[in-house]
């Protein structure tokens, strides 16, 4: 399970099953988006209206959003460590088809 940004919600989500069924389950609706006086994810958000499975997609990763939504709580080192484990994630995913 990869959300819109990257993140495998089982392994790398604190609130993974106490806060959280996984973002796309919950279509972006996640707790902390009220931090940010919103009710869903803004990358998710944005993924969407873009018509877009998720950001690798998007090609402009990491992008404005990613660095207004870093978790507080990371340093430095561990918000580029964040950064480069979504990227790869997101490298990972098959390739849509160009058709």
């Amino acid at each position: 399970m990869i959300s819109k940004c990257g993140v495998i919600c089982q392994t790398d989500c604190r609130t993974f099953k106490t806060e959280c069924e996984g973002c796309n389950e919950l279509e972006g609706k996640v707790s902390w988006a009220q931090f940010y006086e919103l009710t869903h994810c803004p990358i998710y958000s944005c993924v969407v209206e873009k018509g877009l499975a998720n950001c690798g997609e998007c090609g402009q990763q990491p992008c404005k959003l990613w660095h207004e939504t870093r978790d507080p709580s990371f340093s430095d080192e561990a918000f580029a460590a964040d950064l480069d484990r979504r990227l790869k994630n997101l490298a990972a995913l098959p390739s849509k088809s160009l058709g």
